[in-house]
């Protein structure tokens, strides 16, 4: 098979789609042959990276949505896949946190936030896109987890790296469960991505430790964390399921 084009003719669905690792991973898809539905609760990005994707050439169709609501969730996702025929992929990038704050100083009132948009999201879109995977016994389902839920040597709020260990945990059981359907489900853990969001929450000193702490020696590009996404979602990675690969230049090796 091209791999150039070895998505032709499915359709993949990305949260968090209007920035990041989110956008970079639609625009490959789309490179590669698929349609692509731009999820995210930003209108307007998700409406300029659907007509990025149109002006490559490419097909894709904006999805705004509120992931911390099942009924919204449930209900987009349903409507994608009525628009598009059909349901091969999703992609789960919408997550993060604000800011860096440790154990003690987590304020009880910001635990929530940020484990529902990273992890309870992730439920919501698997309940949602499953049953229409297992109807067509194919599916994608690829979900970004982070090297603050492989390693402890490295400082993270406690509520981004408790939610995305979770991340790992439902990834290996929904691939448990859904194996059988002809459903892979798999994770992929960045660690520092150069993105605006980053460069917004971490001092230059602390690139500078990360650069220097970084056997490769840098930040992660977006597009490099895409790549491993788009591999996980391929038909060439038919026999890898509940696996986290790890993208993050070194930082942890295990």
């Amino acid at each position: 098979m091209n791999s150039a084009k070895n998505f032709a003719g499915q359709f993949a669905l990305v949260t968090g789609a209007a920035t990041g690792i989110g956008e970079a991973s639609a625009r490959e898809l789309a490179r590669r042959g698929a349609r692509v539905g731009v999820m995210d609760i930003n209108a307007e990005g998700a409406a300029r990276v659907a007509s990025a994707i149109a002006a490559e050439g490419g097909d894709a169709m904006p999805c705004v949505v509120d992931l911390m609501s099942w009924e919204a969730t449930q209900h987009a996702v349903a409507a994608a896949h009525v628009s598009a025929g059909r349901l091969d992929v999703v992609v789960h990038s919408a997550g993060g946190f604000p800011q860096y704050v440790n154990l003690i100083d987590c304020p009880v009132d910001a635990w929530d936030a940020v484990v529902n948009s990273n992890l309870r999201s992730m439920f919501y879109l698997l309940k949602a896109a499953a049953p229409l995977m297992m109807a067509a016994k194919y599916g994608r389902f690829v979900t970004l987890s982070s090297m603050a839920a492989r390693s402890g040597v490295n400082p993270n709020p406690p509520h981004y790296t408790a939610a995305k260990g979770g991340i790992l945990a439902l990834t290996r059981q929904a691939a448990l469960d859904l194996g059988k359907h002809g459903i892979t489900v798999n994770a992929v853990a960045p660690a520092n991505v150069l993105t605006p969001r980053t460069l917004n929450i971490r001092s230059p000193e602390r690139i500078v430790h990360i650069e220097k702490t970084t056997p490769l020696g840098r930040l992660a590009k977006p597009e490099e964390i895409a790549a491993a996404v788009v591999f996980l979602a391929s038909p060439e990675a038919s026999y890898i399921t509940g696996v986290t690969l790890d993208a993050n230049g070194g930082a942890t090796m295990v």
